[in-house]
């Protein structure tokens, strides 16, 4: 007999999605299903993605909040975590901690080879909204590096042709082989994943399912509003779209679990 989700009114392609699904999504993960009196999670913020939101919120729900520098993102996520560890071994004193900044999935993968007890979140985004409001962003007064940006990248489409392979998922899984391949790997590691555009509904999630105290939703740093479709050109919409099927597959799967 076939298996329809409840979710999403859709059968799951696989068994992977199937695992991803029972772990991720609002509807199937009971309340406090990932909670722990002594945790360590780690945020990664994927840019453009309601980070400067998301950060605000979880400084106000977590014992501890440890802020990543952008600046050297590899010794500061190390440095943070070690210290994290190192309070988490207080046994008479638990505390719920949370690391966030712009780390990868080899900054996460240096301590759970050593089998440390350490969750991962972020937030993802639609691909081609995330890269225009990146590329914006980098454009403007607000980076400090925005003219040399703007003269390495001048338009939307030189800068589209730099973006890597699925940018998203390789943040959050490094290198995989197929989708189902991505999915395994977050089955794995993470314990929430939420969307930007159902942010409120995301937050309300994590909050839940980690039994955390309430996540209010916040709007800072947006920017502009996205441009129109119609004002982005085919070129850079062909590009972007191409360069992230898996990303955009990723996209619409929690999407669909948030609707």
């Amino acid at each position: 007999m076939t298996q329809v989700s409840a979710a999403t009114g859709l059968e799951p392609s696989s068994q992977a999605e199937r695992i991803f699904e029972s772990r991720f999504s609002p509807r199937l993960v009971a309340d406090d299903t990932y909670r722990e009196t002594a945790d360590v999670i780690l945020f990664m913020h994927i840019p453009k993605t309601a980070g400067m939101s998301v950060g605000k919120a979880l400084q106000a729900a977590f014992d501890i909040f440890h802020p990543v520098s952008w600046e050297n993102t590899n010794q500061s996520f190390r440095n943070k975590t070690r210290k994290a560890l190192y309070r988490r071994s207080d046994e008479a004193n638990p505390c719920r901690q949370v690391l966030m900044g712009h780390f990868g999935w080899s900054d996460v993968m240096y301590w759970r080879n050593q089998e440390l007890p350490l969750k991962c979140a972020t937030i993802i985004r639609d691909p081609l909204d995330r890269f225009v409001s990146n590329y914006r962003y980098n454009t403007s007064d607000k980076h400090p590096q925005h003219e040399a940006f703007a003269a390495r990248y001048p338009t939307l489409e030189s800068y589209a042709k730099a973006l890597p392979l699925d940018y998203q998922l390789s943040l959050m899984t490094g290198a995989f082989y197929s989708f189902d391949h991505a999915l395994e790997k977050l089955n794995r590691s993470y314990s929430f994943i939420g969307v930007t555009e159902e942010l409120g509904a995301s937050l309300d999630h994590f909050r839940r399912s980690h039994g955390l105290s309430e996540l209010t939703e916040h709007r800072e740093n947006t920017g502009r509003a996205p441009k129109a479709a119609e004002e982005i050109p085919d070129a850079v919409r062909n590009i972007v779209g191409e360069k992230s099927r898996n990303d955009t597959r990723l996209h619409q799967l929690l999407r669909r679990y948030y609707a």
